[in-house]
């Protein structure tokens, strides 16, 4: 299952104000410290070998506090290569820029190395002239909450397609929107059918007709046929759908005060390698809950077992993911329509539910969070181009690392548009936006994101994840410098 994740995602972000700073940041010394160079990697380790991100072209620099509330840049380089160096940067807490991405750290050598485990050499399908006929029998009775996906975790590929109620086969034609399968570079698709059951008015479902077809080659603007007959899986595993549905939902909720609920799930995966350093590909699902059509859990509660079969390698370890996605509207000064800010509170382990130890955030939303020492979520103008953001730890579940995120809304023939803007991440618990981000005569809103992932070093490894990960966010109210 691929999600936001999170994606939810590719999020690069960090900084800080010595002023509110804590821990080893309260130690910065600004009379006249040693220098060192800065150098690190950026390089994106694929499935079939490392593949560096150019930087030749990427702004790289050192943004090091200057003890009144500012920055003194120190401008880097960076190389085709994947490597980059800044000279003659003094010791302790700095703000690495890698173009709008900073990381706040002390540390001399940064690994901005991050994972995808699936192969690089990916090409898009253009569904519209790209397509998949289905031709398979042993169909379990089609209901309308049934799920039937497409799985090739080796080319990045997670494809779900509609079923026709009551029928038993399944076959149609249907625009592929997935990337071109290679079977000549080892992807293995895997085709199944996930089962409704009902606990109480929750419909979730669970693994029984599965199908790995041979490898196949598709091409660009052809039709690929997968023909043959499902296996009748034995859902003789269990799930323990026991969720803290009220806990989740109460920090999505928290995300703004005009936030509602659009999306849940709840997912049983397995990974095809180590998950070690979480999902990076998309992975086959055992068990799903999805909201809409069912709906929302909005209670803490154990609603029961759900049965699912699991015909895939035994070395594959299961693991479960749940996120909350909350909504909230956004419109720029001088537009008539409102553009949608989405949201989550999501978590991802290998430790499964059990009757006795629920499902519930990994991560909680930040407290008391605040710009200029004024409430975060209230509209504010006059915030200057250089505002001070401000925020406590979560009270419930945890946080080892704080990612914000500066989007601007522009006005574009009446309708808002967002755009992303910058993103920081820092252990601390304040900001000082650098200058020459925000601009006069703008508007701006800013994400607050708590991140938990145990045993990352956000500081030396800042894009790496981890077998646990959790993150929750708030989103604040119109800001204009």
């Amino acid at each position: 299952m691929r999600r936001l994740c999170f994606a939810l995602a590719v999020i690069l972000i960090a900084v800080t104000s010595c002023a509110a700073a804590t821990g080893d940041e309260v130690n910065q010394n600004f009379n006249s410290p040693s220098t060192r160079t800065v150098s690190g990697t950026e390089i994106v380790h694929f499935k079939n070998g490392p593949v560096p991100v150019d930087l030749s072209t990427t702004t790289i620099a050192a943004l090091v506090p200057n003890g009144s509330g500012g920055y003194n840049v120190l401008a880097g380089t960076g190389t085709s290569t994947g490597t980059f160096s800044i000279l003659n940067v003094p010791s302790g807490f700095y703000l690495l820029q890698i173009g709008i991405v900073y990381v706040w750290t002390s540390n001399s050598v940064v690994d901005a190395d991050s994972i995808a485990d699936y192969r690089s050499d990916i090409l898009a399908a253009n569904p519209n002239t790209t397509s998949v006929t289905f031709d398979l029998t042993n169909l379990h009775s089609w209901q309308a909450t049934d799920s039937f996906e497409l799985e090739c975790p080796n080319n990045n590929t997670e494809d779900f397609f509609p079923g026709t109620v009551g029928e038993t086969t399944f076959a149609g034609t249907f625009p592929y929107f997935g990337y071109l399968i290679a079977g000549s570079k080892g992807d293995q698709c895997y085709a199944a059918q996930l089962i409704t059951q009902n606990l109480g008015s929750y419909a979730f479902t669970g693994l029984g007709r599965y199908l790995a077809p041979p490898k196949f080659n598709q091409k660009q603007g052809s039709d690929t046929p997968i023909n043959g007959r499902l296996r009748t899986i034995a859902r003789n595993h269990k799930f323990e759908a026991n969720i803290d549905g009220a806990d989740i939902s109460a920090q999505a909720l928290a995300a703004n005060p005009g936030a509602a609920l659009v999306g849940a799930f709840i997912v049983l995966d397995l990974y095809p390698g180590s998950f070690s350093h979480g999902q990076s590909t998309p992975t086959p699902d055992l068990v799903i809950y999805s909201a809409p059509p069912a709906p929302f859990i909005t209670t803490n509660s154990d609603l029961g077992q759900v049965s699912y079969g699991n015909p895939y390698p035994p070395k594959w370890p299961p693991y479960d993911s749940y996120m909350w996605q909350a909504q909230t509207n956004y419109l720029a000064p001088g537009a008539t329509n409102s553009a949608p800010m989405f949201t989550a509170a999501f978590g991802s382990t290998l430790k499964l539910p059990t009757a006795t130890s629920p499902i519930k955030p990994l991560a909680g939303v930040v407290s008391s969070p605040s710009l200029n020492h004024k409430n975060f979520f209230v509209d504010q103008t006059g915030v200057g181009t250089t505002p001070t953001l401000m925020w406590s730890p979560p009270s419930e579940g945890s946080a080892n690392n704080y990612v914000v995120r500066i989007y601007q809304l522009s006005n574009n023939a009446g309708n808002t548009v967002i755009g992303f803007v910058a993103g920081f991440r820092t252990q601390s618990r304040s900001l000082i936006v650098p200058s020459g981000i925000l601009s006069a005569g703008q508007a701006y809103f800013f994400l607050i994101q708590s991140d938990y992932i145990p045993g990352v070093n956000f500081a030396k490894t800042p894009f790496m994840n981890g077998s646990t990960s959790g993150l929750a966010q708030v989103i604040s109210g119109v800001m204009q410098p």
